[in-house]
């Protein structure tokens, strides 16, 4: 397994490497990534940007809006919110790579005292209530599994600006956003910061296996700019629909 992390605060950079690797990884890779952003709106491949997040709320406060190639819902982040990526080769039983990483994750989150569990296909709850959602999409060769943790989320900021269907939330049964999502920290019994919290979940993850770290070189960056000019970072893309 190889480790890549980089200090970008931008997701469009980061989904462009998500996108290099599963484009461009030998067949025996796997490739992990933990990550941060900015204020941030991710929404799903096939979303309607407006109907997912109040877009004059996002751009009065200075939310980016980003498109991924996976599917799922809308999303929040910023710096208190931790991101996982596992890239790896494709199996047969697609399904299982989700499992396996939320698998992953909720074992470590346990090491450290949060007692997580898995609700559905892809979240993860932590006293009844979501801290992750996963996603996935594919090439040819390899599968991108990727998710959010709520660490250290403004999640006042995320309550604003998130605007799921009423009947979404009513189909679970919950009355709203902000009574549906909670953070990580307050539940630890070490008071992490969010960078701490980041090293304890690499050295958990990354201390099962042998793992490399790995670092981007000039024609790997290059690549991943023409990727992020042509797709994330391009408007015609992001709000396309």
């Amino acid at each position: 397994m190889f480790f890549v992390q980089n200090d970008s605060l931008d997701a469009a950079f980061h989904f462009s490497v998500e996108e290099y690797f599963i484009r461009y990884a030998r067949k025996s890779e796997r490739i992990f990534m933990l990550w941060q952003t900015d204020k941030t709106v991710m929404i799903g491949n096939n979303q309607l940007y407006k109907a997912e997040a109040d877009y004059d709320f996002a751009e009065k406060a200075g939310i980016n809006l980003v498109r991924r190639s996976s599917g799922g819902g809308a999303i929040y982040t910023d710096r208190g919110t931790v991101l996982y990526t596992f890239i790896e080769p494709v199996s047969s039983d697609i399904k299982t790579h989700r499992e396996n990483t939320a698998a992953e994750i909720i074992d470590a989150l346990g090491k450290i005292g949060a007692s997580a569990v898995r609700e559905g296909k892809n979240d993860i709850l932590l006293d009844g209530k979501k801290i992750s959602g996963l996603a996935q999409y594919t090439s040819a060769d390899h599968v991108c599994t990727h998710g959010s943790l709520l660490y250290d989320t403004g999640l006042d900021i995320l309550t604003r600006v998130l605007t799921p269907a009423k009947t979404k939330l009513q189909s679970k049964g919950i009355a709203s956003v902000r009574s549906r999502v909670t953070n990580i920290r307050p539940y630890l019994k070490t008071d992490y910061s969010t960078n701490e919290f980041i090293n304890k979940l690499k050295e958990l993850i990354t201390g099962k296996t042998n793992c490399e770290n790995y670092i981007l070189n000039n024609s790997e960056l290059k690549k991943i700019g023409l990727i992020y000019n042509e797709k994330y970072g391009n408007k015609e893309w992001n709000y396309r629909i």
